[in-house]
């Protein structure tokens, strides 16, 4: 697989706390297995990071979160607003959309924001209640219609809308009635596998012949406080490549740490490293896209969700 010498995508975990307690949540639910740290990134290191990236001058997808609720974060406006001063920064970021209240849907379309992504599982409130601890239905979909109406009010396309549904045994039922319900409101609809337990990095149907991962080359992860991880499966940070403000974030991403694991996966060795060896995420590379042409609908197939987009 050929080195980029940039990643394409960028993790930063502006906060790892959060106010719920989701089921499936290796870092805050009942079978959470997250030991570091919990807190919110310091200026120094996101203003950092964002101007680094913003400088390698080339398309980075940045999502603003990580392990908790971005919106906890008493600084997320000027951090958005700091990364939308860069072109080719894509800016975004995954919430379970209980505290988007206020100001914050006019806010959001008005700086001109790429993407959201929304956590909502299901349709019914009291399984929703049962899966997402802390969390009220009726809440988060008041707010994220507020942001529809108010991305029609303006008259654009940003930020542009994804829902998320984990398919719990409690919620995979609702899931056709869940699709239905937004795929037409919303740009992408989500429903993503469940691992059980949180600390499982296994997919359903993923084949026993293993490739490299594509994420190895294409990810940068850096938590709260400023250490890189391997990637986005490297929850307690157990394999740190280094720290923000160590070194530049491209001779980190690019030294001899990750370097040697790329080379361990080019050799089909994976199994050699122990985070690698029980993981499945490699298998996300593998995409099937098919049409649906009677439910008007294309269909995104990987080894750990299928996005659903109306046509």
């Amino acid at each position: 697989m050929t080195q980029n010498r940039f990643p394409v995508h960028l993790v930063l975990e502006v906060t790892s706390r959060c106010n719920l307690r989701c089921k499936g949540c290796a870092f805050h639910g009942p079978q959470a297995f997250v030991t570091r740290p919990m807190g919110h990134m310091s200026e120094e290191h996101w203003r950092t990071t964002i101007g680094e990236a913003g400088a390698w001058g080339h398309e980075v997808h940045l999502a603003v979160n990580g392990g908790g609720e971005p919106l906890l974060h008493p600084q997320l406006k000027e951090i958005i607003l700091f990364a939308l001063t860069f072109p080719s920064l894509m800016v975004g970021f995954l919430t379970n959309g209980m505290l988007l209240v206020g100001d914050w849907a006019e806010f959001l379309v008005d700086c001109g924001m790429d993407w959201i992504a929304f956590s909502i599982d299901g349709i019914s409130p009291d399984t929703h209640r049962l899966v997402r601890k802390g969390s009220d239905l009726q809440t988060v979909e008041k707010n994220l219609t507020g942001l529809l109406k108010e991305k029609e009010r303006a008259g654009v396309n940003k930020p542009v809308i994804s829902l998320n549904m984990v398919a719990y045994d409690e919620v995979k039922d609702q899931k056709e009635d869940f699709i239905e319900k937004w795929i037409n409101r919303v740009d992408h609809v989500m429903i993503s596998h469940y691992r059980s337990p949180p600390s499982s990095k296994r997919w359903p149907g993923v084949p026993d012949e293993r490739q490299p991962c594509s994420f190895l080359w294409s990810q940068m992860v850096i938590a709260w406080d400023g250490r890189l991880g391997l990637c986005c499966e490297d929850f307690n940070m157990d394999y740190s490549i280094g720290r923000v403000g160590d070194k530049p974030l491209l001779e980190l991403w690019n030294g001899k740490s990750m370097s040697r694991v790329r080379k361990i996966h080019e050799k089909g060795k994976s199994g050699d490293h122990p985070m690698c060896r029980t993981c499945d995420t490699w298998a996300d590379s593998m995409v099937r896209e098919t049409r649906d042409e009677e439910r008007r609908r294309t269909v995104l197939s990987r080894a750990s969700q299928t996005v659903y987009t109306a046509i």
